[in-house]
């Protein structure tokens, strides 16, 4: 390169600042909440755009004050906007301190409409002032004690979605939510403290999804629910009833632990089946079979009869067990089952390891599913995901299968790298997760 033979001149122009304020806005939400403060002595255009950043406010900061420095900012900007609020690991003063409350009712008064606390001790309570933020539609909240709902003054009525991790709250309390937050649709609970039993009445309520930590499960009265799943459900010995969910689609993971399963005028338990109503709105259904327990054939094929025009069926099994010997039983069975004669068109394996019963099962299941479109075997040996089985290993499980003896002539056959992931059923609306889904085929 030749040179100019000159000095280059010297460079006074700020070019950060010279950027749109919408980059420049970005650019300060990005910085912790101490810093994006300490970046309004920059220059007076630095100073206006400090506001804005509050739009979507994200109170990250180091210590113990969170509270003061979000009371201060909040004082310094009475009327800038707070459309969301986050915060992580946050330290309350004693719940006497007027700044407690004083912070939620503030933000009610800017019409935030999503609020994520995350506390640093579980015990801690949120302020009773959350109901006064009657424009919030999104509530997520971990690691706390939620206040009592039955003395909400008005109910959230603008509120559609909440997810609750590691919070105490009682059985009353979340009544009251469902049944007086009239726009909820979303309700997402894992591992909650203080309630065993959940009873639910909603006219708005969509989708119901927990960890399963709870041992009643009363679905009264949901005209509009669609989903209910958890997936740890099965892991304890859990009465659920559904008494009136006329558009309930997709319902797990059923387990033969359960204490008994009341859909409608139907009883079901581990060793009685009293089938008197069935429930033709379900689509899906995830079921945890436990086949080394005595009777397993006959629970499964009962289940199946409570939801006659089932189409999709994901079947887990003893994820972590190395035990192959099922429990005596026999898949040649001459009964029918509406569901998979009529309407089955997809079965999961959610963790196939090619275990004499599996292969048994599905064989009578893409025997007689004369409807079905997609076996899928999520393939995972018994030493776990470290386990490579490859591609012999599946042309040995194809034969074995007797693929050629389907019902369906137009069936597929896919056989996975790995078990399915535990949050599947979370996940599996995102565009991203359909990409990558069929990624992991082995090329047979």
């Amino acid at each position: 390169m030749a040179d100019d033979g000159g000095d280059a001149p010297p460079c006074d122009s700020d070019y950060i600042s010279n950027l749109p304020e919408n980059v420049l806005v970005t650019i300060l939400s990005l910085l912790r909440l101490d810093e994006a403060a300490r970046s309004t002595v920059l220059s007076t255009r630095w100073r206006h755009l400090f506001p804005y950043t509050l739009l979507d406010f994200r109170a990250y900061a180091p210590g113990r004050d969170v509270v003061a420095a979000v009371n201060t900012i909040l004082a310094a900007h009475p009327a800038a906007r707070v459309r969301s609020f986050r915060t992580g690991l946050l330290y309350f003063p004693p719940e006497d301190d007027p700044s407690v409350e004083a912070w939620l009712r503030d933000l009610a008064g800017r019409g935030v409409k999503e609020l994520s606390l995350s506390f640093r001790e579980r015990w801690q309570k949120i302020p009773a002032s959350l109901f006064a933020c009657t424009s919030l539609k999104r509530l997520h909240a971990s690691s706390c004690t939620f206040p009592d709902a039955t003395q909400a003054p008005v109910p959230l009525a603008a509120l559609t979605e909440i997810d609750l991790f590691g919070v105490n709250i009682s059985e009353e309390s979340l009544g009251a939510l469902l049944s007086r937050c009239t726009a909820l649709e979303h309700l997402r609970m894992r591992s909650m403290g203080w309630c065993h039993r959940i009873h639910v009445r909603s006219e708005s309520l969509k989708t119901l999804c927990g960890c399963g930590d709870f041992d009643e499960l009363l679905i009264e009265h949901a005209p509009n629910l669609e989903q209910v799943y958890g997936n740890y459900m099965y892991m304890r010995s859990t009465h659920l009833k559904v008494a009136h969910a006329p558009k309930l689609e997709f319902l797990g993971y059923l387990g033969m632990s359960f204490d008994t399963i009341e859909i409608g005028q139907s009883v079901f338990t581990e060793d009685d089946f009293d089938i008197k109503t069935l429930m033709p709105s379900l689509k899906t259904l995830a079921i945890e079979l436990s086949y080394t327990s005595e009777g397993y054939i006959n629970w499964f094929m009962q289940l199946l009869k409570l939801f006659p025009c089932l189409e999709t069926l994901y079947i887990r099994s003893d994820t972590w067990s190395k035990v192959r010997a099922a429990a005596p039983g026999s898949w040649d069975v001459l009964r029918s089952v509406p569901c998979i004669d009529n309407h089955l068109e997809r079965v999961v394996f959610e963790v196939y390891r090619g275990h004499e019963w599996q292969r048994e099962m599905a064989k009578f299941l893409h025997g007689r599913a004369r409807f079905l479109k997609a076996m899928e075997f999520h393939c995972q040996g018994d030493k776990g995901c470290s386990e490579l089985l490859g591609e012999e290993w599946v042309r040995e499980q194809q034969e074995l299968l007797c693929l050629d003896s389907r019902a369906s002539l137009d069936a597929r056959f896919l056989f996975f790298k790995g078990a399915l992931v535990n949050n599947h059923h979370d996940v599996s609306h995102h565009e991203w997760y359909k990409r990558k889904y069929y990624h992991y085929l082995y090329n047979v």
